[in-house]
């Protein structure tokens, strides 16, 4: 528990000083704005370009990342064909569902719980490569053009960032150390805004509770029927897959529901109760896995 607490400490602090700047009148509307925009088309897609481009592609773990893949898919149709609304919407409420927090959170968690942060590079590639590109086309279908959306500065980051991978280039060190700064802002940027969007607004928990049965019991559950009966994973795979699985709802969901004009309700208060319940979730994982 002490090591999940630990974790999580960074995130609600960040959160808790922008919804006091809000709060209190410190900030407006359109610094929250600002913020997110900045996280979403610079900050974000320097951070995932620098990960990328110095993670060797031989750290990625197949089995257990396709365990975790398929149950990440799985959880977000689910949602997908069972909540209302337009499709974008739907698609922030998949996304809500299954896309984890595995940038701040799983770091930290992969090193204090598994010991081992490789297992994060494979779910990063993964949602960052996979996923989003998916999520971008379908937030995208009621703008001009319905690829426009790959084009994101964060896809285009993150694709560059696995070619040079994948080539073995390095940038030199002036060029990458301002990206480097650049990309430390993502997260606390991103906690900022949306512990500002918290001021004033209340829990829809009708309209959060299937989201969040989703993300920390859902698709922990369906991570391990798939890694154990299908991929026939035991041990630190089996537990690794579990356990990102059973992380929260990534801020990443609120900032992209922000960009693209989408209500943020859902998305914010996913974060927040998956995040507070998610404690004792990950926690029981860590339990039972023997971590």
């Amino acid at each position: 528990m002490q090591t999940v607490l630990a974790a999580f400490t960074p995130i609600w602090a960040i959160g808790l000083l922008g919804w006091l700047a809000a709060r209190f009148h410190v900030t407006s509307g359109r610094i929250q704005q600002a913020l997110t925009e900045f996280a979403f088309t610079v900050a974000m897609p320097a951070v995932l370009f620098t990960t990328l481009s110095r993670t060797p592609l031989s750290q990625i773990q197949p089995r257990p990342l396709i365990a975790f893949a398929i149950s990440t898919v799985v959880v977000g149709l689910i949602a997908l064909v069972t909540l209302r609304g337009k499709l974008p919407d739907r698609v922030i409420g998949a996304m809500s569902s299954a896309y984890v927090n595995a940038g701040n959170l799983g770091i930290p968690i992969g090193l204090y719980v598994l010991r081992d942060a490789t297992f994060v590079v494979s779910v990063l590639i993964f949602q960052v490569l996979v996923l989003s590109p998916l999520i971008f086309v379908g937030l995208g279908v009621e703008r001009s053009s319905f690829l426009a959306p790959l084009r994101t500065p964060i896809v285009v980051a993150s694709v560059l960032g696995l070619g040079m991978s994948a080539l073995g280039w390095h940038l030199p060190a002036p060029v990458l150390r301002p990206l480097e700064i650049l990309g430390g802002a993502a997260v606390p940027l991103a906690l900022f805004a949306l512990g500002m969007s918290l001021n004033g607004s209340a829990v829809a928990w009708r309209g959060v509770a299937l989201v969040v049965t989703l993300k920390l019991l859902v698709h922990p559950l369906l991570a391990f029927a798939v890694g154990r009966f299908l991929f026939h994973l035991d041990g630190p795979a089996l537990f690794a897959a579990v356990l990102f699985a059973g992380l929260p709802t990534a801020q990443n969901t609120y900032v992209y529901a922000a960009e693209y004009g989408r209500p943020t309700d859902l998305p914010r208060d996913a974060i927040l109760v998956s995040s507070v319940l998610s404690l004792a979730t990950l926690s029981a994982i860590a339990l039972l896995g023997g971590a």
